[in-house]
């Protein structure tokens, strides 16, 4: 049996339509002539496009500057500076540990 192949526009409208609720995904699979786990897949390929990589990481990234005379400057991946002063090691490593994600 030969293997059907769909273009993206038709990919594309049904994966719209399972993601505007107007029907399940069986149900959608059934009306567009495609198997449930293809739809999955659309599902899938569609999702992995639209997540930011943002949120897919896994911690966030720091770069300690300066860690002289109980003061500290981090600065973080996304640009803000978080500058400390009379800091302990101790207090250094919560702030850094809170912003981390959970």
């Amino acid at each position: 049996m030969p293997k059907i192949r769909y273009s993206a526009d038709f990919r594309t409208a049904a994966v719209a339509q399972v993601l505007s609720r107007t029907g399940s995904i069986a149900q959608v699979a059934r009306e567009v002539g495609c198997t449930v786990g293809t739809l999955h897949s659309w599902l899938k390929k569609y999702r992995q496009k639209t997540t930011p990589p943002s949120d897919q990481t896994s911690f966030v990234p720091i770069n300690v500057i300066d860690c002289q005379n109980s003061s500290a400057e981090i600065v973080l991946s996304n640009g803000i500076t978080i500058r400390l002063t009379d800091a302990t090691p101790r207090s250094i490593a919560e702030l850094i540990h809170a912003l981390a994600p959970c």
